[in-house]
């Protein structure tokens, strides 16, 4: 969703204020200033601007970098500008939503609108903006709400709900962007997940899942201490009575089958495929926490601490995220080969970044999963 402010400059032209940020890094970004132009709306040719560089000191505002003239290049020199895939997609977004923003046509004076994710334009009107501000500058904060709240007592719910509902939308927005991102690293994803718990509660068989601790000690005093086993994520199911769960995340890039040095997948033999080494790694690894945590579970420390909670531990079950089954390339025998390895190992539970993107995207959209899953379905990964 893109808050746009159009500002006239002639009867049929327009700028608009908010530039698109192609990317931002704290002292330097890459923005798109756009114009709308009237004049040739019947072949859609309404917008036009300019890929601007800027840089900042530290709390300054953003200044353009000087220019350079092309025409000074002599022969064989060039000037490149490299933008990485998310920042391309960035930019592709934020031109559609001009286009169809240029497509109302230029109003005169200053006006401001929102291009929502469906392609709604929704125009905000100047004295309802004005208006909401005043009661935001004279602090009437609170009784605004409890005069709202006693008029329509579900107001603040429906509120708080739409609230939610948009979080959720632009989260899921960031996870479409870095899946396919290499860059990002397994740091990225933990702090990813735990700014968005509600995808593990709705997309790991449909558990409600509450978060314990980030980065665990399964071989400590306690879970929360220092130990010899680090996890990325104890979670608890939520019940009456409620069940540790672990969590290993890995990278949407890490490999589900075994690789040559120029990345071809390594076939075994009789249209078997072998499974690559950070997943049987990565199985290993969270076996391994499941027994020493299933050991210290009943340490004291950690008896007290979640006891009183209704919190058990019994046969944790493990988790783990790791790879995309597009790397799988619609063959049928790599297919067969990873679904038949994870099929076979009742814990850890395994399951790749694009499913669980997958789910992610069922809980906000509130349709069904591009796997069509049928009612009768099995909704186990």
């Amino acid at each position: 969703m893109g808050k746009f402010t159009t500002e006239s400059t002639s009867s049929f032209s327009a700028h608009i204020k908010e530039p698109i940020i192609i990317y931002e890094k704290k002292n330097t970004r890459r923005i798109f200033k756009a114009d709308i132009n009237d004049a040739k709306i019947d072949t859609k040719e309404t917008l036009s601007g300019t890929i601007v560089h800027q840089r900042k000191k530290n709390n300054d505002e953003w200044e353009d970098i000087d220019s350079i003239n092309l025409a000074t290049l002599k022969g064989g020199e060039a000037i490149r500008l490299h933008f990485k895939s998310k920042d391309l997609r960035e930019f592709f977004k934020g031109l559609q939503q001009l286009y169809k923003l240029s497509e109302e046509g230029v109003m005169y004076g200053e006006h401001e609108y929102i291009v929502g994710q469906t392609d709604q334009i929704i125009k905000v009107p100047r004295e309802r903006k004005d208006f909401i501000q005043q009661l935001l500058d004279k602090d009437y904060g609170e009784e605004i709400w409890t005069e709202l709240i006693e008029n329509d007592p579900d107001l603040a719910s429906r509120l708080s709900i739409a609230r939610i509902q948009t979080e959720r939308k632009e989260a899921l927005e960031e996870f479409e962007l870095n899946i396919t991102d290499e860059n990002r690293d397994e740091n990225y994803w933990q702090n990813y997940f735990e700014q968005n718990q509600w995808i593990f509660g709705y997309g790991l068989n449909y558990y409600f899942l509450s978060q314990l601790s980030d980065q665990p000690s399964y071989g400590g005093a306690s879970f929360k201490g220092i130990g010899n086993q680090k996890g990325d994520y104890l979670l608890n199911t939520n019940a009456a009575v409620k069940f540790t769960v672990l969590v290993e995340i890995k990278k949407p890039s890490t490999k589900l089958l075994a690789t040559k040095k120029n990345g071809d997948n390594i076939k075994y033999r009789n249209g078997a495929w072998l499974i690559g080494q950070h997943l049987v790694g990565g199985v290993t690894q969270i076996q391994a926490n499941c027994k020493t945590w299933l050991r210290k579970s009943f340490e004291p420390e950690n008896i007290d601490e979640l006891v009183p909670q209704n919190i058990y531990t019994v046969n944790p079950k493990g988790i783990l995220i790791i790879g995309n089954t597009e790397e799988l390339e619609n063959n049928r025998s790599k297919i067969e080969s990873f679904e038949m390895f994870r099929r076979g190992i009742s814990n850890p539970e395994i399951i790749t970044f694009d499913e669980l993107y997958d789910r992610a995207r069922f809980i906000v959209e509130k349709e069904e999963p591009r796997n069509n899953i049928d009612e009768d379905d099995d909704l186990d990964f």
